[in-house]
């Protein structure tokens, strides 16, 4: 019953997604010129609007496809150009846009179901000697009434419903909840193809495959999980479903606009070319250089190297390793509870910041988190499961990702072995792994030692500036609550009064963590220093308010419905900031 039903959702909302769906449109404004077209360059946020612009290559090609039968008008948008703008369709020129001119309309015949267009222009040499054609607008194919719904879109919506009930059943969630993971996800790829007619492009195709090979991936971790911890694949699951929806699916969507994208697609190619000691300049009136981390493009180069997009390889990177962290977390909170773990994972994702850095393009340190959870989830873990190699690649990984990341580790180190005092030196593997991590970090950044005491005067510069603490630190309240929001920080204010109950590591650790982050706090309040700490606190947030929801579960009915309507809310705010970023952030 359960895979008819989610079935039938499917293919209604297959079929909605049809008949709604406006003028399939490659619009560089609504950020869905990549599901169409391609022979593009990168996506360009100049100041001072920074609003996105995309230039053409001297052929720019657009697919549109499952238009329905009829009489088609192409319009073609663009300005820029120093030539005209020649548009073919099906390989037939149907007209071509002056140079003074900004668009052109045509009317074409078509008995296939796709549309090829292209744009071809006489290019000129710009900036860093690349060879431009036009700045796109917009491509939009004007077409009759939508009717019935191809078999290729029955088929991308159906395939994903029935993996999530497949794995999900397999995953011994029970078949009715399988049903409405299944109904969430065939509604969340409706939405996802919404805007500008992207039912009509090729980006049908990668949803469907990312959608269907999602609820694989969460089922092969949830058995790993299960052989571990018994009782555990259910919410194992469910947790890195989730996490794959959020990180995976909305953080990569082509429509986003990720503001440093292109910055880091730059920092892969230099160290993809060989260049393993990369820096970059603050912004601001004073800028100064810095050392920036090396260690996610240098994960990244071999593919770099191999030929593949740089742009989609630190998306997906970032992506890839925002998953393997959530999982992390499974198996770190799996001896306290499947529960508590399945909630913190959730709560994870919706904590607005975890997708936001996705938007603002901080890639390298969402990889740093991620090797950051990766080693606290090391040191937590059993005696007998460490290795002190894993936990120094981890660690030195992380200090090597970003800055931010460097210097929330080392104050986690350091917060680490005060607490754990004594106990560490009899710990062999905990030491060794602690020790030769820092070490390799402090040996690659002793390169930078030269540039270090050359910026020493902008940075003393900066330390004098007045900067009023009461004021500070309410801005650092306020971004507390944008970046967690009031729910969840209400949910692990319950949960610190019941985290006693933690297994001791687990105490101890989080404890060092919570120590680190109030110490970098208190540096951001009263100094102009200021890392990411509200993000590196998201692993204990996501715990404390995980244990919070749990406490209110077992208090009875009441509790329940006081718990779910938190984490209603808390899915409001992270629904509203993935909107804003998929839709809305860096447009016009």
């Amino acid at each position: 019953m359960a895979v008819v039903v989610a079935s039938l959702v499917a293919l209604v909302a297959a079929a909605i997604s049809n008949r709604v769906a406006p003028a399939p449109a490659a619009d560089v404004a609504a950020g869905t010129e990549t599901c169409f077209g391609s022979g593009l360059f990168g996506r360009e946020l100049p100041p001072p609007a920074r609003t996105p612009q995309r230039w053409t290559t001297e052929r720019a090609a657009f697919r549109f496809r499952d238009l329905p039968r009829g009489p088609l008008r192409v319009r073609v948008e663009v300005h820029g150009q120093r030539a005209p703008v020649v548009v073919a369709v099906e390989g037939q020129v149907v007209g071509a846009i002056p140079r003074e001119a900004r668009s052109g309309e045509w009317t074409v015949a078509s008995e296939s179901r796709s549309l090829n267009v292209e744009l071809r222009v006489e290019p000129f040499v710009g900036w860093g000697g690349r060879r431009l054609g036009a700045l796109l607008d917009r491509v939009v194919v004007f077409h009759a009434p939508a009717t019935v719904p191809s078999f290729f879109l029955l088929l991308a919506f159906l395939v994903p419903a029935l993996a999530v009930v497949a794995c999900a059943v397999a995953a011994s969630v029970p078949p009715v909840l399988a049903l409405c993971a299944a109904a969430v996800v065939s509604t969340l790829q409706a939405l996802a193809l919404a805007p500008s007619g992207l039912v009509r492009s090729d980006y049908v195709l990668l949803l469907a495959g990312v959608l269907s090979l999602a609820p694989l991936v969460a089922l092969g971790l949830a058995r790993a999980l299960e052989r571990r911890q018994a009782g555990l694949a259910a919410w194992a699951f469910t947790g890195i479903l989730v996490a794959e929806l959020v990180q995976g699916v909305a953080a990569t969507s082509p429509m986003m606009v990720v503001s440093d994208a292109e910055f880091h697609a730059n920092k892969l190619a230099t160290v993809a070319r060989g260049e393993g000691f990369p820096t970059s300049i603050t912004p601001g009136d004073r800028p100064f250089r810095f050392p920036y981390g090396v260690s996610f493009y240098a994960v990244l180069a071999p593919l770099a190297q191999a030929g593949l997009d740089r742009g989609l390889l630190v998306r997906y990177g970032a992506a890839i390793a925002g998953i393997a962290a959530s999982a992390a977390i499974m198996a770190l909170l799996a001896p306290w509870g499947a529960r508590r773990a399945g909630l913190a994972t959730v709560l994870l994702q919706l904590l607005p910041v975890t997708f936001d850095l996705y938007s603002y393009g901080n890639l390298s340190n969402i990889f740093g988190q991620a090797a950051t959870v990766g080693f606290f989830a090391w040191w937590c873990a059993a005696p007998p499961r460490r290795s002190a190699l894993v936990g120094a690649t981890l660690l030195a990984t992380g200090c090597l990702a970003h800055f931010s990341s460097l210097i929330v580790l080392v104050a986690v180190c350091a917060a680490l072995a005060a607490i754990e005092g004594r106990s560490l030196a009899a710990d062999r593997r905990r030491a060794v792994g602690l020790l030769a991590g820092l070490a390799i970090a402090a040996l690659y950044y002793s390169h930078f030692l030269p540039l270090v005491l050359e910026q020493i005067p902008h940075l003393a510069e900066r330390s004098g500036t007045a900067r009023p603490w009461v004021g500070s630190m309410a801005r650092q309240v306020r971004a507390a609550v944008e970046q967690w929001g009031i729910p969840a920080m209400a949910l692990g204010t319950l949960g610190l009064g019941v985290f006693h109950r933690a297994p001791l590591d687990l105490r101890r650790g989080l404890g060092a963590w919570a120590l680190a982050g109030a110490s970098l706090g208190v540096a951001a309040i009263v100094s102009p220093v200021e890392v990411r700490y509200l993000y590196a606190l998201t692993l204990p947030v996501a715990v404390v308010a995980a244990v919070g929801a749990d406490w209110l579960v077992e208090r009875g009915p009441g509790g329940v419905a006081l718990a779910a309507l938190l984490l209603l809310w808390q899915l409001v705010l992270a629904g509203q900031g993935i909107a804003l970023g998929l839709v809305h952030r860096y447009r016009a």
